[in-house]
């Protein structure tokens, strides 16, 4: 399956709280949103109530032609047919989610180290996240790798690299500049009243900074 990684939306429970959070959704998929990942960290939720949740987001999904993704619950994503998985380094590993979820799926994991980075390059999955890019408020104690070791993770993964953390759209320039082949948010743009424009706003700040690293031959 051929993916759109540019911008790449992860759901949380925090900034959705007392919204209509199908219609934040639906307003940064109007935006610009071009993969939805479903993460439910809260712990306040029981299975059925994410499953009937990732009922509601699948069908939006489909809507809006855009990849869904649950992050670490294998047995839900088969359970509403999703395009794939997120796992971290501590979940199942990659060549079970991959035996489970068949060849047409997608899986992406988590990586913190340049080390990760290479040892996902000979994994069964299809993208590499790497980060915390910067400060997140999203995370209690995120490994911050910084801008330079995103440049270094470019140049060894063999698989699109979704640069994540902290990552707004006063400073996405410098993680397109960087190599990341898009971007994961949340806060950029949940942490947002208005979804629709958050999302439109970084779509446009990705572009303009593409567009101009192939007019200087560098993309």
């Amino acid at each position: 399956m051929q993916v759109d990684y540019t911008l790449y939306l992860i759901t949380d429970d925090g900034y959705l709280a007392d919204r209509d959070w199908l219609k934040a959704i639906e307003d940064a998929l109007r935006g610009g949103v071009t993969v939805v990942q479903y993460r439910s960290k809260s712990g306040t939720k029981t299975t059925k109530e994410m499953y009937e949740e990732l009922l509601q987001l699948r069908e939006l999904t489909k809507k809006y032609g855009v990849p869904l993704i649950v992050n670490d619950r294998v047995d839900l994503a088969l359970a509403v047919d999703a395009d794939g998985v997120h796992i971290g380094q501590d979940d199942l590993p990659p060549e079970v989610v991959r035996r489970i979820l068949g060849e047409d799926k997608i899986i992406g994991i988590s990586t913190h180290s340049l080390e990760e980075v290479e040892r996902a390059n000979d994994l069964p999955v299809d993208y590499i996240a790497f980060g915390s890019i910067y400060r997140t408020p999203t995370k209690e104690k995120p490994i911050v790798v910084g801008i330079e070791q995103l440049k270094e993770a470019k140049k060894i993964a063999k698989k699109p690299l979704v640069a994540i953390g902290g990552i707004m759209s006063y400073n996405v320039d410098e993680v397109i500049k960087a190599g990341a082949d898009g971007v994961a948010v949340i806060s950029a743009i949940l942490g947002f009243k208005d979804t629709f424009k958050a999302a439109e706003s970084m779509k446009r700040a990705i572009e303009k900074t593409r567009r101009e690293l192939k007019l200087l031959g560098l993309l």
